[in-house]
C-alpha cells in the first residue's frame, strides 16, 4: 500500500529523518501528477476557451465558464511553471468576477488569441459541460491514498525544518501543491485555505514563488464572492515586475563577472559573479522566460568555484540548482539533463558515491533518447553516455560497461568523419576507453589501437592548439602503458619526451600544469625503476613536489600527487635508506588514504601502496605493527567493493605472497580468495585466445606453487590439492563445464536443464568468434559489430552464471558444478597413485593422492622453482641444437649468488659431469635425467615403497609449473652397464589434473573403428617414414576396423576432423607444430594446412554418444604435449585437448620426433593392443584401450634397446590420460 511506504525508514538523525520523508513525499506527489493525463487539461482548457469566446459578451453561463477556465490555467502551472498561464487566469477570474470588464481590450485578445480556426458547431453550455467533465477527470485521476501519504510524510518533513532551516521554503512549497491537488480531488475548503496560509510563508522566504500564491488566491476567489484576491494578486504581480527587471540586471552582470574570471582566473571575480546571481535568482520570478538562463548561469558558476576550491558545499549546490531548472518544461530538456549530470558526475568523483553514478548514466540516457539519429546533438550525448559508463566501470569493474563505453564512442567517432572540428575529441575518448580496457584485459591490440588513435588525434591538434597538451598527455600515457606490457626502453623515453612538450604548453598558473607534471615524473621514475638513473630519482621528487603545492586541499587533484610523491620518496629510500625518507613517504601515503574514504572508487590505490611501503619499513626492522598494519590494508582492498575483480586481484594476491612470506596466518584465506577469484576474471564470455592471455597474466607469478606451498607448510595436505586443482587448468576446468552432461539435471528439472544446454551449446561456440578488428579509424562500424557479439556473449556469461546457483539452490543439487573437494578428488587414483610435483622458492614436495587414507606429503629438499626453471632452460637450449656447448651455456646463466637453490642445482649438474668442453648432448641429457632421478622421483618411489618389477603398476604424474616440461617419467641413472630408472618401477602417465581422472566416458564397443592419418610430404621436412608407419599399422591392426587418410584418401582439415570424433582410435603420423606466442595456434599440419588446437575445440562439438566412441589417439607427431612455458599450468597442447574432447587416453611427444622412430613405436604399440582380438568372432573381440600406456611402455623400451641410441630420441613419448 502506498501509505505504508514510509514505514520501513529509520534514519539517524532529525536532519536524515526531514530528508527521508520530503524525498519521499515528493516522490509520490509527483506520482499522483502523473496520474493525470496533461494531454486531458490541455483539451479542458481549450474547449473552456471555446466556450468562452461564444458565450462573449454576457450571456449567463460566461461567468462559470471564465471561472472553471481560470482554475484549468492556475492548475497546469503547476504542471509547466508557465507565468502566461498565472497571468492569464488572474485576468480571466477578474472578469468573472466583475472586476475588469468583459469588452477589456485585453480579454477580447486573450480570447481571440486561443479559437481554433475551424468553425465550431458545438453549443457552448455543452461544450463548458463537457469541458468541466475532462477537467474533473483530469483531477480524479490521482489515487487519493498515495496523495494523503504524500501530505503527510510533508507534514511530517516541515515539522523537523524549522522557520531558521535553509530547505524549510522547499517543503511549503511542495505540501502546499499537494494541499492544493487534495482540493482539486475533495474539494475540501480547508485543504485550500491552508495551502495559502503555507504559501504566504513561503512568499516572506522566496519571493519569486509569488506566482503559486496567485494560483492558491485565484483558487480560493472562484468559490467565493469577495473581490479582495485580485486585489493582492495585482499587487504581487507588480511587485514582481518591478523585481524581475532587477534581477534581470543583476543576472546580466553577475554573469559578465564569471566571464571575466575566466580571462583573468581572479577567484574574487567568481565570487562577486556568483553572489549577484544569487541575488538576480532570489528575485526572479519563478518561471520567468530567463530564469532557467539564471539559474544554469549560477548553477555553473558554483560548480566552477567547485572545481578551483574544492569545498563540496559548492558541488551540492550547484547539483541542487540544476535540479530546479528540471521542474520547469524547457525546449533544451536535454541540455538540463546534461547539466544535472555533469554536476552530479562531477560529486561522484569527489566522494565515490555509486547511487551518484547510477543516477548520471540515467540522466544521460534520458537525454540521448531524447537525441536521435540524426539530431545534431546525438554524438555529445553519447560521449557524455560513454564517459560515465566508464567511470563506473572504473568503479565496480563490469565488463559489460567499458565495452557498452567503446561502443558508444565509435558510434561517436562516425559522427565526427574528418574534418569534423570535434573528431580529435572522439578520438581521443575512444582512445582512452581502449586503453582502460587494456588495463584490465591486457588484450595487445587494445594498446596498438589506443596509441594509434591517440596519434591521430594529435595530428588534428598542430602548435598552438589549445588541447594538444592534453593529446600529448594522453599518447604519452597509452606509451608508457604499452611500455608497462612489452619494456622497450624506446616507449618509455618517448612517453617521456611528449610529457616534457606538454608541460612546456601549461606554464604556471595553467590550471592543468600540475596534472602535467605528475604524469611527466611518473614516467621518470618508472624510467629510474628500471635502469636507475640518480638524475633521474631527484628529478622526480622535486617535480612532484611542484605538482603538490599546486594541488592544496581541498584540490580534488591532492590525492594522486600525494600517492605519487610518496612513490618517489619511496624509491629513494630504497636506494639510500634514509629512514626519513620511508616516515615521510609514509606520511604522504596516510593523507592520500585520508582524502579517498569509501566508497571512493580511487581509494583501492591508496590502499594498496600504503600497504607496500609498510611492508617495506617493517621489513627494514621500523615498527613490528607495520605487518598487521600492512596486511589489514591489502584485505581491505582485495574486499573493495568499489574496485573491479581485476584491480583486486592484485592486492588479494599480494596480501597472500606476503602474509605467506613472514608467516602470518592470513595467508592461507587469502590464497584462498585469489585462486576464487580466477575463473571469474577469466570469464566464459571472453573469446579462447584472450582468456588464455589472461591466465598468463593472473597465472604467471608464483600464485599456484605458492598456494599449496603454502598449505604445506602448515600440514593441510588436502587443502593444498584441492588448492592446486582450483588453480590449474582454469582454462580446460571452464571449457568442461560447458560439456558437463545435465543428464541427472534433465531428468528432474528438464526446463533448466534445456536452459543450461542451450547456454553451454552457445557460449562455447561464441569463444571461436572474430575478434581480431581493423585499427583503422574509418573501419569503426566493423569494430561496433564485434564488439556488439562480445556484449551479446557477456549477457550469455551473466545468464549462465545465475543459472548454476539456481541449480545449486535445487534439492540434491548443491555442488553441481562446485570445484571438486578431496574426497571427489581421491577418486581420480583409483587405478593408481597420483603424484602431484610442485616446487616452491626454496624447495619442493610431492603430494601423493591415493582413494583412501590422508594425502600423503613428500619433502623435495633439493628442487627448487628456480632450479626447475634452470633445468627446463638448459633442455630447451639441449634440443635446440646439434652443437650444444655446456661451458657457453653455464658462463651465459651463471647466477649472481651461489647459495641459491638454483646454483645448487647448476653445481650438481656440473659435478657429474665428467668432461666440460667437449660434454656431448647426450651426456648433459643424461645429467639432467639423474638429477629428476635423485631430487624429484626417487624420494617418490620410496614413499610409495615400490620395487623393480617386471610388471610394473601404474603411477599419475601430476607435475605442476616449470616441472610440467622436464621429462619425469624418464628419469633415471643410466650408467653403460646398469640402469635404476622410472620404467623399472611403474608405467608411468601423466594427467593436467586430477579432474582429468574422474568421470571418463564410458567406452562403447558399438562400430569400433580406428583412423590412421599420414602425411608423408610437407612444406617442412619430408616424412617418408609415416609410409612406412602406416604399413606397420596395417601389419597390426584389421583392415574392417581401418581407415587410411593421406595414403589415397587426401588427409584434409575437414576430414580427419570428422573421422577424429567418429573413431575410438586416431593416429596421426604428421608433422606437429607448437606456437609459443599462441599455443591455440598450435596443431597438427596436414594436406591443407594446419589443424589447429581451437579448430579441434570447435570441431569436436559432439553428442555424448559419439563421446562413448572415442577412447585412445596417438599424435606421431612432433610437440604435441609440449605446452606453453609462459602457463605451465594449462596444458595448452595438442594431448590436453583431446582429453578434454573426450578421448581417455592420448599418446603423444614432448619435442620433435625422429621420423625414424614412429614406424618402430607403433609397430610394438599396436602389436601389443591388438594381440588378442578378433573383427569376425560374434561379438567382436576388440582390443582394451586402458592398455595404451601399458603399450607405450612396451614401445618404448623396446626402442631404449637398439644400440647407442641416444636419450632424445626415447625420452618423448609420454602418455596422458587413463
Amino acid at each position: 500500500m502506498a501509505s505504508n511506504r514510509f514505514i520501513d525508514h529509520a534514519p539517524k538523525d532529525l536532519e536524515e529523518e526531514a530528508s527521508s520523508c520530503f524525498n519521499l513525499a515528493h516522490d509520490l506527489l509527483n506520482e499522483c501528477k502523473a496520474a493525470g493525463n496533461i494531454n486531458d487539461l490541455n483539451t479542458a482548457i481549450f474547449l473552456f476557451f471555446q466556450a468562452a469566446h461564444s458565450l462573449l459578451p454576457a450571456h449567463a453561463e460566461l461567468s462559470g465558464c471564465l471561472n472553471r477556465l481560470s482554475m484549468a490555467l492556475a492548475t497546469r502551472f503547476s504542471y509547466t511553471g508557465d507565468l502566461g498561464d498565472v497571468h492569464s487566469a488572474t485576468l480571466l477570474a477578474s472578469v468573472a468576477h466583475g472586476v475588469i470588464c468583459v469588452h477589456d481590450d485585453d480579454v477580447r485578445v486573450l480570447l481571440s488569441r486561443h479559437i481554433d480556426s475551424l468553425d465550431v458547431q458545438d453549443v457552448p453550455v455543452d461544450m463548458v459541460t463537457f469541458a468541466s467533465h475532462i477537467f474533473e477527470h483530469f483531477n480524479q485521476a490521482m489515487e487519493s491514498g498515495t496523495l494523503n501519504t504524500s501530505i503527510f510524510l510533508h507534514r511530517k518533513a516541515l515539522a523537523y525544518r524549522v522557520p531558521s532551516h535553509p530547505e524549510r521554503w522547499r517543503s511549503l512549497l511542495e505540501l502546499s501543491e499537494a494541499l492544493l491537488s487534495e482540493f482539486h480531488v475533495t474539494g475540501v475548503m480547508k485543504a485550500l485555505q491552508e495551502a495559502i496560509s503555507l504559501l504566504r510563508e513561503l512568499h516572506l522566504i522566496q519571493p519569486n514563488r509569488w506566482a503559486s500564491l496567485c494560483v492558491a488566491l485565484i483558487m480560493e476567489g472562484t468559490q467565493t464572492s469577495s473581490h479582495l484576491w485580485t486585489q493582492e494578486i495585482l499587487a504581487l504581480g507588480q511587485r514582481a515586475i518591478e523585481s524581475d527587471g532587477e534581477a534581470i540586471a543583476l543576472g546580466v552582470s553577475g554573469t559578465d563577472f564569471v566571464q571575466v574570471f575566466q580571462q583573468s582566473g581572479n577567484l574574487s571575480d567568481l565570487d562577486v559573479g556568483i553572489a549577484q546571481l544569487k541575488e538576480g535568482h532570489f528575485q526572479l520570478s519563478w518561471g520567468h522566460p530567463t530564469w532557467v538562463a539564471v539559474i544554469n548561469n549560477l548553477a555553473s558558476a558554483v560548480g566552477t568555484r567547485f572545481d578551483q576550491r574544492g569545498d563540496a558545499q559548492d558541488i551540492d549546490e550547484a547539483i541542487q540548482l540544476f535540479r530546479e531548472v528540471l521542474t520547469l518544461p524547457h525546449p533544451d530538456h536535454a541540455g538540463s539533463l546534461n547539466n544535472l549530470a555533469h554536476a552530479v558526475q562531477t560529486r561522484f568523483e569527489q566522494q565515490g558515491d555509486a547511487q551518484d553514478i547510477n543516477e548520471v548514466i540515467q540522466l544521460y540516457r534520458e537525454a540521448l533518447a531524447l537525441h536521435p539519429s540524426p539530431h545534431p546533438n546525438r554524438a555529445r550525448s553519447l560521449n557524455n553516455l560513454a564517459n560515465a559508463v566508464q567511470i563506473r566501470f572504473q568503479q565496480r569493474g563490469d565488463a559489460q560497461d567499458i565495452d557498452e563505453s567503446i561502443q558508444l564512442h565509435r558510434e561517436t567517432l562516425t559522427l565526427h568523419p574528418s574534418p569534423h572540428p570535434h573528431r580529435a575529441g572522439a578520438l581521443n575518448n575512444l582512445a582512452t576507453a581502449v586503453q582502460i580496457r587494456f588495463q584490465q584485459r591486457g588484450d595487445a591490440q587494445d594498446i596498438d589501437e589506443a596509441i594509434q588513435l591517440h596519434q591521430e588525434a594529435l595530428a588534428l591538434r598542430p602548435s598552438a592548439y589549445p588541447d594538444r597538451a592534453g593529446s600529448l598527455n594522453n599518447l604519452a600515457n597509452a606509451v608508457r602503458t604499452r611500455f608497462d606490457q612489452q619494456g622497450d626502453a624506446q616507449d618509455i623515453n618517448k612517453a617521456i619526451q611528449l610529457h616534457r612538450e606538454a608541460l612546456a604548453l601549461c606554464p604556471s598558473p595553467h590550471p592543468d600544469r600540475g596534472m602535467s607534471l605528475d604524469n611527466l615524473v611518473t614516467d621518470v621514475l618508472t624510467r629510474f625503476q628500471q635502469w636507475g638513473n640518480a638524475q633521474d630519482i631527484n628529478e622526480a621528487i622535486q617535480l612532484h613536489r611542484e605538482a603538490l603545492a599546486l594541488h592544496p586541499s581541498p584540490h580534488p587533484n591532492r590525492a594522486g600527487s600525494l600517492n605519487n610523491l610518496a612513490r618517489a620518496v619511496q624509491t629513494q629510500f630504497q636506494q639510500r635508506g634514509d629512514a626519513q625518507d620511508i616516515d615521510e613517504a609514509i606520511r604522504l601515503h596516510q593523507e592520500a588514504l585520508a582524502l579517498h574514504p569509501s566508497p571512493h572508487p580511487n581509494r583501492y590505490i591508496s590502499l594498496n601502496n600504503l600497504a607496500i611501503l609498510l611492508v617495506s619499513s617493517y621489513e627494514h626492522g621500523r615498527d613490528p605493527n607495520h605487518l598487521n598494519d600492512a596486511l589489514a590494508l591489502l584485505q581491505e582492498a582485495s574486499l573493495y567493493s568499489s574496485s573491479s575483480l581485476f584491480t583486486r586481484f592484485q592486492p588479494t594476491h599480494l596480501w597472500a605472497r606476503t602474509a605467506a612470506r613472514h608467516h602470518h596466518p592470513s595467508a592461507l584465506p587469502a590464497y584462498r580468495m585469489a585462486i576464487n577469484l580466477l575463473p571469474q576474471l577469466a570469464t566464459l564470455h571472453l573469446d579462447l585466445r584472450f582468456r588464455q592471455q589472461l591466465l598468463t597474466t593472473l597465472t604467471g607469478t608464483d600464485l599456484v606453487s605458492g598456494a599449496a606451498v603454502c598449505a604445506v607448510g602448515l600440514a593441510q595436505y588436502a587443502t593444498a590439492v584441492e588448492f592446486l586443482e582450483a588453480s590449474r587448468s582454469v582454462f580446460w576446468s571452464q571449457a568442461l563445464h560447458l560439456r558437463t552432461p545435465l543428464d541427472r539435471l534433465e531428468s528432474s528439472y528438464p526446463d533448466l536443464a534445456s536452459q543450461m544446454a542451450a547456454l553451454a551449446r552457445e557460449l562455447e561456440q561464441s569463444s571461436f568468434r572474430k575478434t581480431r578488428r581493423n585499427l583503422s579509424t574509418d573501419r569503426q562500424h566493423e569494430a561496433i559489430s564485434i564488439e556488439s557479439e562480445g556484449a551479446r556473449c557477456q549477457r550469455l556469461n551473466k545468464d549462465w552464471e545465475q543459472a548454476i546457483p539456481s541449480a545449486r539452490m535445487l534439492p540434491g543439487f548443491e555442488d553441481f558444478m562446485q570445484p571438486k573437494g578431496i574426497i571427489a578428488l581421491k577418486q581420480a587414483a583409483v587405478h593408481g597413485p597420483i603424484a602431484i610435483l610442485n616446487a616452491g622458492k626454496s624447495s619442493g614436495h610431492v603430494l601423493l593422492v591415493k582413494p583412501f587414507g590422508e594425502v600423503q606429503c613428500v619433502p623435495l629438499p633439493d628442487i627448487s622453482l628456480s632450479g626447475a626453471e634452470f633445468l627446463v632452460k638448459l633442455l630447451r637450449a639441449l634440443l635446440s641444437t646439434s652443437t650444444f656447448d655446456l661451458v657457453e651455456f653455464m658462463t651465459k646463466n651463471v647466477p649472481g649468488d651461489n647459495t641459491t637453490p638454483r646454483a645448487l642445482v647448476e653445481a650438481r649438474i656440473l659435478a657429474r659431469q665428467e668432461v666440460l668442453d667437449n660434454a656431448s648432448p647426450n651426456d648433459v641429457f643424461r645429467n639432467i635425467l639423474t638429477e629428476l632421478w635423485e631430487c624429484i622421483v626417487r624420494p617418490v618411489l620410496d614413499a610409495l615403497n615400490l620395487k623393480k618389477s617386471p610388471y610394473p603398476s601404474r603411477l599419475w604424474w601430476c607435475p605442476v609449473g616449470p616441472i610440467s616440461f622436464l621429462p619425469i617419467h624418464a628419469a633415471g641413472i643410466y650408467n653403460k652397464h646398469n640402469t635404476d630408472c622410472v620404467s623399472d618401477y611403474v608405467i608411468s602417465s601423466y594427467t593436467p589434473t586430477l579432474a582429468a581422472l574422474l568421470d571418463p566416458p564410458t567406452h562403447s564397443d558399438a562400430q569400433f573403428k580406428m583412423t590412421a592419418v599420414i602425411q608423408p610430404e610437407s612444406k617442412f621436412s619430408p616424412l617418408p617414414g609415416t609410409r612406412t608407419e602406416l604399413k606397420r599399422i596395417r601389419e597390426r591392426v584389421p583392415e574392417q576396423w581401418l581407415t587410411a587418410l593421406g595414403d589415397t584418401i587426401p588427409a584434409t582439415k575437414a576430414t580427419a576432423l570428422a573421422h577424429l570424433q567418429e573413431s575410438s582410435i586416431v593416429h596421426f603420423a604428421c608433422h606437429g607444430i607448437q606456437d609459443p606466442i599462441n599455443p591455440l595456434d598450435s596443431g597438427l599440419l596436414l594436406t591443407d594446412g594446419l589443424l589447429k588446437v581451437s579448430k579441434i575445440m570447435r570441431g569436436l562439438d559432439v553428442s555424448e554418444g559419439i563421446r562413448k566412441s572415442m577412447a585412445l589417439a596417438f599424435l606421431s607427431a612432433c610437440e604435441t604435449a609440449k605446452g606453453d612455458e609462459q602457463v605451465p599450468d594449462e596444458a595448452m597442447h595438442l594431448a590436453a585437448t583431446l582429453l578434454f574432447a573426450g578421448f581417455r587416453g592420448v599418446v603423444a611427444t614432448m619435442w620433435s620426433m625422429n621420423d625414424l622412430d614412429g614406424p618402430k613405436i607403433a609397430d610394438t604399440f599396436y602389436e601389443h593392443l591388438f594381440r588378442n582380438c578378433d573383427p569376425t568372432a560374434n561379438p567382436p573381440v576388440i582390443p582394451d584401450l586402458t592398455e595404451g600406456a601399458h603399450a607405450l611402455h612396451l614401445a618404448v623400451a623396446k626402442l631404449r634397446e637398439e644400440p647407442e641410441i641416444p636419450f632424445m630420441r626415447w625420452v618423448p613419448f609420454v602418455h596422458y590420460g587413463l
